[in-house]
This record gives structure tokens, C-alpha cells and sequence, in this order.
């Protein structure tokens, strides 16, 4: 009889110990890509305030220049920036960042201004 319920109980264990491996790697798994895209998502956060001050660095320090001078100032100061920080952005990321901050401080110059004339 005991030798029954321990082989019962060994049967049990040999099924029961797999699945809670597997499991357990699946948290494991799960947890490091919700740590990843907790990075990514930082990293993406902290490149679009470093854009919005690149856009308006280079609006208070180069009120002479226009268009893509203005902007290759923007960009030049974004480039070191990020790399100071030890972010990876390619050309187009940077251009991306830099069109996306002027969109967004143009969006809210507009909101401001409607606002005044109302």
C-alpha cells in the first residue's frame, strides 16, 4: 500500500513539476519583454524631449536662420545630445523627431493663439 501511494505520488510529481517549469519560464519570458517595451517606450519618450528642446534651442539661438539652416541646427544639437545620452538615432529618426516636435509646438502655437482671439 505504501509503496503504491508513493509511486502514485512520484507519477504525480514527474507530471506536475514540467508544467510548473514551463510555467515558470513563460513568466520569465513574459516579464522581460514587458521590461524591453518598458525601455523602448522610455527611450522613445526621452528622444521627443530632447526633440522639443533641440526645435526650441534652435528657434532662441538662431532667430537669423530659416528653414533647413534652422533645421540642421536642430538636428546637429539632437545628434550629439542623444549620443551624449547613448541613444542609438539614425538621420531619418532624427528628422523624424525634429518635424514631429516643430508639428507639435506649431499645433500648439495655433490652440494659444485661437484661444487669444477668442
Amino acid at each position: 500500500m505504501d509503496t503504491a501511494l508513493i509511486n502514485l505520488a512520484y507519477s504525480f510529481l514527474s507530471l506536475v513539476i514540467p508544467v510548473i517549469a514551463v510555467m515558470v519560464v513563460e513568466l520569465i519570458r513574459r516579464y522581460l519583454g514587458l521590461q524591453k517595451m518598458a525601455q523602448v517606450n522610455e527611450a522613445i519618450t526621452n528622444k521627443k524631449a530632447l526633440a522639443l528642446i533641440a526645435v526650441r534651442f534652435a528657434e532662441q539661438t538662431y532667430q537669423d536662420l530659416h528653414g533647413e539652416e534652422k533645421f540642421n541646427k536642430a538636428a546637429s544639437w539632437l545628434a550629439e545630445q542623444v549620443d551624449q545620452y547613448g541613444f542609438n538615432v539614425s538621420e531619418t529618426e532624427i528628422k523624424g523627431l525634429i518635424e514631429a516636435a516643430l508639428r507639435q509646438l506649431k499645433d500648439e502655437f495655433a490652440s494659444e493663439w485661437h484661444k487669444q482671439l477668442q
